[in-house]
């Protein structure tokens, strides 16, 4: 059947190479010199059940020893919490996953990287205060970037965001200011509303009087 591993994100992400703050290294699930492949995002990737290496005995072992590393090695890497792989939503299993088990591993999986990037997003705010409170920076990594978009957050850092710290008084009063122009806006339209529906209401002819005596 052999081991087969599922990511909600690629990792190590090939989108983020090359780009400032991020460290590809960080992201590959290592053990005993060796890494597993690139892990595809919302794939079910098979893996082969070892890997070779080379084991020296000391510094003067050119040639070394050719050894297999068992993927069952691999599976304390990924629930190792330090690690946090599995906090993210890393699934290894030692045989194919049924379509039922895929649909529920790979919903847990989605579930768990989502609270994994949550974490994220608060520890990097708290890294940023702290570093503006020191009169410095603290730059947003390419994953942070991208754990803001997918959760759908203001990003601290953004054009907009900054502008309204600088200037809280000044975003307060638009949006004062669009309430009214938008009540006004109705209240208007409300009334021109009635003024139309008056005009074109079917006139109902006066009955005449009725005459004294009749």
């Amino acid at each position: 059947m052999g081991w087969h591993i599922y990511s909600s994100e690629a990792l190590p992400n090939p989108e983020f190479m090359g780009r400032p703050g991020y460290t590809p290294d960080s992201e590959y699930i290592r053990f005993g010199g060796v890494a597993l492949p690139l892990i595809p995002k919302g794939t079910w990737l098979k893996l082969a059940d070892s890997y070779p290496t080379l084991r020296r005995k000391d510094w003067r072992d050119k040639q070394g020893e050719e050894v297999e590393i068992s993927v069952r090695r691999f599976k304390g890497i990924i629930e190792n919490p330090e690690r946090g792989f599995a906090e993210r939503g890393v699934i290894l299993l030692d045989h194919e996953p049924s379509s039922a088990e895929k649909e529920k591993l790979e919903r847990l999986s989605a579930e768990l990287n989502l609270k994994f990037r949550k974490k994220h997003i608060e520890f990097y705010e708290n890294q940023r205060q702290i570093a503006l409170a020191r009169q410095g920076t603290y730059p947003a990594t390419p994953y942070v970037d991208e754990c803001y978009e997918l959760l759908r957050m203001e990003k601290p850092y953004s054009v907009e965001a900054l502008q309204a710290q600088r200037s809280p008084g000044e975003k307060a009063a638009q949006q004062i200011a669009d309430a009214i122009s938008a009540g006004q806006e109705n209240s208007a339209r409300a009334i021109a509303e009635a003024v139309t529906e008056a005009l074109t209401r079917p006139r109902t002819e006066a009955k005449p009087a009725p005459k004294p005596g009749g």
